[in-house]
């Protein structure tokens, strides 16, 4: 018998067909990508940024264009040492001319183990750039609170998106966000299916609402590897 997950995010088709692929490889699973969330890119203003930072870091794709647009204003700041979130993020950025010296590794690819790779490549009083989303706040708070300037313009805004039909006859969901699980649990007709969630920041979102889902269960790593392997087991 066929199962189906909803996977509420990535936003984008091409980011997601990542992670459909690996549920394919699963036996008995159907991927439904379901997205919960829109992400609108902005533009980084030069004046915004200030004098070249110690290091630029990266938290997500969806950064990228603006940062690029960024790079070709001011060149320069291309040669400043850069940081990546993760090995998908470290390759967009390979493919737009820019080699990051510091990539977290999948099974630490989220914000707080990007700023633990940061903060010995700089020190206190160091400025560093962090082209962010505007639901985004971790990485500023843990550098800052290592005494680091962090200056963090918004790079892209996160959209809700509210009214969608559920898929029906759903196993499980998928939720690669806190946002997206906001979404889902006020959206009408949600199916009490088993859970799983990105990383920590999601699983604790979804961890008040236990009730609503059949079952919760966080996953190893944040990769598609890794949710694959989830519904295996």
């Amino acid at each position: 018998m066929e199962r189906r997950i909803a996977l509420t995010g990535p936003a984008s088709e091409r980011a997601a067909k990542r992670w459909m692929d690996a549920i394919y490889t699963v036996p008995g699973w159907r991927p439904l990508h379901f997205p919960l969330v829109r992400v609108v890119g902005l533009k980084i203003r030069a004046s915004r940024v200030g004098a070249d930072p110690k290091m630029v870091a990266v938290t997500s794709q969806n950064a990228l264009p603006a940062l690029k647009a960024l790079w070709d204003e001011r060149p320069e700041l291309r040669r400043v040492p850069h940081g990546a979130v993760g090995i998908a993020t470290a390759r967009a950025m390979r493919a737009l001319g820019v080699d990051p010296a510091v990539v977290c590794k999948a099974e630490n690819s989220d914000a707080a183990h990007l700023a633990e790779q940061v903060l010995p490549l700089t020190e206190p009083g160091d400025s560093i750039l962090w082209p962010r989303g505007d639901r985004a706040s971790e990485l500023r708070e843990r550098l800052r609170e290592a005494g680091r300037v962090v200056v963090d313009p918004v790079a892209y805004r996160t959209e809700d998106i509210e009214g969608s039909v559920v898929p029906k006859n759903l196993s499980a969901v998928f939720f690669a966000s806190p946002s997206a699980v906001r979404v889902w649990l006020k959206t009408p007709g949600v199916p009490r299916a088993l859970a799983i969630a990105i990383g920590q920041s999601t699983y604790a979102e979804m961890a008040p609402e236990y009730a609503s889902f059949a079952r919760m269960t966080l996953l190893s790593r944040p990769t598609p590897k890794a949710l694959a392997e989830a519904l295996t087991d």
